[in-house]
């Protein structure tokens, strides 16, 4: 049963989201295509809804996750597209590639033995896309005698096929044409060319996330598709807020003033006395915490807030409420108030709320729980 009794919500405005999706879509061309990455709830906004509007509305025909679970809950939720894992699984949930039909990375000989076990007890070939390792040494295999190895034994089964291959950049939000994205590149073209040489077709080539969408021409038209989803989502490409494709933030956290009321020099608000007025102030509680999956920084440190179209700042939080201070701001119990978002001509941003918290949206909306109502408008 659907549960619309919620403290606070997250507002996410689909129309602009299809918008930013055939942004990206004209900039990298015709000829190239995006994968939507869905991970962590899709960095908060939610996964089914999402990703069933990458694939229902935006046309895309392969979308990314990086956990089991997850992309068996976009199967179990009724998408049928194609589905990648791109992130590591445990050798106990293999079985789940193979019984949901999922996609999933190679790049060591434990699972491809393992992976081709699973298929034939079932009587299929699973797809897989070799992750090659260009710097980022988290997952993948080298180009050279290991890459050459794996896809040897690779070609001595019957149950695997090879459908793609990707690296990730570990730098391309610093600095357009950032000179390590440009090694991992050319390590990344070896890999590929390796993989091709030893007789394997590629349906799916891609290196590059939302940041080097943006900028990197040459491995763009390199590929045959880009990982995409934060640009979709209307996120800063860059580390200095560049972003220069035109994309719209489709996104709006808000909650609800629970009491006001006036305080004199010297009380003190929330736990530990962690805030003490210097002078009258009137306050404002909210019905938000980090029980709510905030991140605490975000209210203890004074983050900003917008009541009434007037900006104003916390003042601390607890495990499930907030204080703002709304000294000279007209408002009442019940009253909106907006974290991320615009109220009038105020608008506080996601680039400002990172740069403010230093931590990324990934991070800071990623985190955010259940109770906080996802509403898509």
């Amino acid at each position: 049963m659907e549960n619309n009794y919620y403290n606070s919500y997250f507002k996410v405005d689909m129309d602009t989201v299809v918008n930013n999706y055939k942004i990206v879509k004209k900039h990298i061309g015709p000829d190239t295509d995006i994968i939507p990455v869905v991970k962590g709830n899709c960095y908060g906004f939610g996964l089914v809804p999402m990703a069933k509007l990458f694939v229902e509305r935006c046309g895309a025909k392969l979308i990314a996750n990086s956990a089991m679970h997850e992309s068996v809950e976009l199967r179990h939720a009724g998408l049928s597209c194609e589905i990648l894992i791109v992130g590591g699984i445990p050798q106990h949930l293999l079985h789940g590639a193979v019984e949901y039909d999922l996609q999933i990375p190679l790049f060591e000989e434990v699972t491809a033995r393992r992976l081709n076990a699973l298929s034939g007890e079932a009587r299929k070939k699973t797809k897989v896309h070799i992750k090659i390792n260009t710097g980022m040494n988290r997952l993948g295999v080298k180009p050279g005698q290991n890459l050459e190895n794996l896809l040897n034994l690779v070609k001595s089964f019957d149950n695997i096929e090879v459908v793609g291959a990707y690296t990730h950049f570990v730098s391309s939000t610093a600095d357009y044409y950032d000179p390590f994205t440009l090694e991992q590149f050319a390590r990344f073209q070896e890999g590929v060319s390796q993989i091709k040489a030893a007789g394997f077709s590629l349906q799916y080539v891609h290196c590059c996330n939302s940041a080097a969408t943006s900028w990197y021409r040459e491995a763009i038209d390199y590929s045959t598709h880009v990982r995409s989803c934060t640009s979709i989502l209307g996120h800063m490409a860059m580390e200095d807020g560049r972003e220069p494709l035109g994309l719209t933030e489709p996104v709006e956290i808000g909650t609800y003033i629970t009491n006001v009321h006036q305080i004199d020099t010297g009380d003190s608000v929330g736990y530990s006395r962690a805030f003490i007025a210097s002078e009258p102030m009137k306050i404002a509680t909210l019905s938000v915490g980090f029980a709510d999956g905030f991140y605490p920084g975000w209210m203890r440190k004074q983050g900003p807030v917008l009541v009434n179209g007037r900006r104003t700042r916390f003042l601390g939080c607890c495990m499930d409420q907030a204080f703002i201070d709304v000294t000279g701001i007209p408002c009442e119990i019940g009253d909106k108030v907006i974290m991320v978002g615009r109220d009038g001509d105020e608008q506080i941003t996601t680039w400002e709320m990172e740069q403010f918290c230093e931590n990324t949206f990934e991070f800071l909306y990623g985190t955010l729980g259940h109770r906080v109502a996802r509403i898509y408008k």
